[in-house]
Formats: C-alpha cells, structure tokens, sequence
C-alpha cells in the first residue's frame, strides 16, 4: 500500500479553502482570527504605467458572497461542544505530527474536493453525517489514535469528500479558537491598513486592480518574521471551482510585518501556468546570462520603488529552484537590507517579491 507522509498543521492549512494555498509559503503559525470577505479595498489613486505585456491580467470578477468563513465558524460554535474541542486539541498535540494516507487522492477526487469545499463554504452543503474517527465505521476514516487516513479502493464519493471538508474546516475553527491573537489597540496596524498596503503592492508590482476580488485577511502572532504578520489573499469568487475546472485567474497574496508595516512578501499565482524545469545545460547558461540581474534590478527600482543603492546582486537556491523552473536573484541594499526577485523560467515574469530589514 502506498503511504505518503505529510504534516498535520499543512494538513489544517490546506484544507482551509483558498486562503492558505498558494501563499508564498506555506506558514504553520497562521490561523484564520480575522478572515473579511467586504472589507473595502482602498485604491490606489495613482495611474499606473504598465512597462511589461508580461503582467497578469484578471479575468475573474467576484461574484456576490453568499456565506463567509465567519457565518461559517458562528455555526460551528453553536455545533461543536467543548468534547469534540478537546479532541482535536489532543490531535494537534501529539508529539509525532506526521500523518499517513493509504493512497494519494486521484486528479478527480482533489478536483471534486476543490468544488466541494466552495459548495460548502459558500452555499451551505453539509454532509449527512460527520467523518468517522476511528476504524469499523466505514470505509474512509482517519484514524486519530494512528494519525492515518483510509480511503477505500475505489473512487471517493461526494459524500466522503464532504466529510473530510466538514472535519478540517471543524479542526481550523478549533485551532483559531486556542490560538487567539491579543486584541489591536488604536496605535497597531489595522485590517484595512494592513489590506490597503498590500493593495498598493499587488498593484505596484503587478499592475493588477483587486477591487473585484475577495479580500482574506490573517494576523499572525507566532514567530515570523521575527513578529505579527498580516497575511492579505485576494481571490475571485469560489477561486476553488475555478481550479477545479482549468480556468485562468490570478491570485495574490501579502505578507505585511505588523510592528514596521513593512510589506515583506508578495506573490502572484496562476494554477494554469506550466512550469519549466531548468535543465543543468539552461542553468549554465542563465549563471552566464545577466539579463536575470537586470530584470530582477528593474523591478525593484521602477516597480517597488526602491531608491537605495544596489550594492551587490547575485543568483541563490539554483540547485532547488532548477527543478521548480524558478530563478531567484538576491540584491543587497547599501544599508543591509535585501530583496529576492523570484522569475518564472524562461519568460523572466515575476512570481514573488521578499524583502528583508537590515538587522538591527
């Protein structure tokens, strides 16, 4: 039988909708204490001149929202009972974090599940009974005693997919409540001031407006970036049925460091795009190419802004990122800060911006 280990906070995470997905990383200390479907996104008046036909263009609009993850978690306070709580907290405890499946989930089965969360989330479905916890009750179980998941020998059905939908939406609920963020008093960064530059951002770098877009918004109060985090997607309408399906869209995610307000990570992604792996012959030639220096250089100047000096920029992680088609390019400022330009191989568009303070 084939078993596949995987972590039981990523587990959380990803079953937790669009949220978390497709962020730059995937962050363990993250927990959905704040999630805004209709914050008002303030708009950069600015007019912006797009210098690249790389830049992604949105070709999903949000439709209107008929749920949202707070109606949602409002229902399972009213559901779950302190029992149930406590069980997942017992989970989450354990010292061996690490879980098997009997199988992988087949293309079919994640791309059902992908509808299914949306149907759940926004529409209301519910399964007809919870995901059985143990062995003897059914054919697909996870067995909390052995950290295992058991789907049968035969495809999923749509009910079993709700279940396990039902059950990780339940444990992201119980962790949110155990990990509660400490309270914003008037002087910290807001939600919407934490939305707005990251706003700002995508708009800067990418040339994308997000006003139609669903607005996600996460603080973060364990360690990170050696602080709180804000943590801003922006996703079309039931962005999960439209990855299920194959359709185009982008999504963009935010990382905004709360003491400094310092924007720190922002990443487009688009499902559909092909990645290249860089084969040892192209990473040659890129070594010897500096027009990934140059374009890495232009869209922290011109695009971010940026008006420190440049005193040093150079390639890193090549061995990791040949095989993710990804060329990541360092430059250090003149007072020790830095930023990663992550570019798609081979057309050079930007993935992700990091940006690092000098240490103090």
């Amino acid at each position: 039988m084939n078993i596949r280990k995987i972590s039981t906070t990523l587990t959380v995470l990803l079953f937790s909708g669009s949220v978390l997905v497709v962020s730059a990383m995937i962050v363990p200390g993250f927990v959905n204490t704040s999630v805004a479907k209709s914050i008002p996104v303030v708009q950069d008046t600015g007019k912006q001149i797009l210098s690249s036909s790389k830049t992604p263009v949105l070709k999903v609009e949000a439709e209107k929202v008929k749920t949202t993850l707070s109606d949602l978690n409002k229902e399972l306070q009213q559901l779950m009972t302190q029992e149930e709580l406590q069980q997942i907290y017992d989970f989450a405890d354990k010292p061996d974090n690490e879980i098997t499946e009997s199988r992988p989930m087949t293309e079919d089965e994640m791309n059902r599940r992908l509808i299914l969360q949306d149907q759940y989330l926004y529409d209301g479905l519910r399964p007809k009974q919870p995901l059985p916890l143990k062995p003897g009750q059914a054919e697909h179980y996870w067995d909390l005693d052995k950290n295992r998941i058991v789907y049968p020998n035969r495809p999923l059905t749509d009910e079993e997919l709700l279940e396990t939908t039902d059950w990780h939406y339940r444990m992201n609920y119980a962790m949110s409540k155990r990990n509660i963020v400490t309270p914003l008093d008037s002087k910290d960064l807001s939600q919407t001031d934490a939305v707005a530059l990251a706003t700002t951002s995508v708009k800067k770098l990418f040339g994308a407006d997000v006003s139609k877009l669903e607005v996600y918004a996460n603080l973060n109060e364990i360690l990170l970036f050696n602080g709180k985090s804000w943590m801003i997607t922006f996703d079309p309408y039931k962005a999960d049925t439209l990855r299920a399906q194959g359709k185009e869209f982008w999504q963009y995610t935010v990382i905004v460091d709360y003491p400094t307000r310092t924007v720190v990570d922002t990443t487009a992604a688009n499902f559909t795009l092909k990645r290249t792996p860089i084969s040892a012959e192209a990473a040659k030639a890129i070594e010897k190419d500096a027009t990934w220096i140059h374009e890495a250089t232009k869209i922290v100047t011109d695009k971010q802004g940026e008006t420190r000096k440049i005193t040093m920029a150079y390639l890193i992680d090549t061995d990791k990122n040949n095989s993710r088609g990804m060329v990541d390019v360092k430059l250090l400022l003149e007072d020790g800060s830095s930023y990663i330009a992550e570019l798609r191989y081979p057309d050079k568009s930007l993935r992700c911006l990091l940006y690092e303070e000098a240490a103090k």
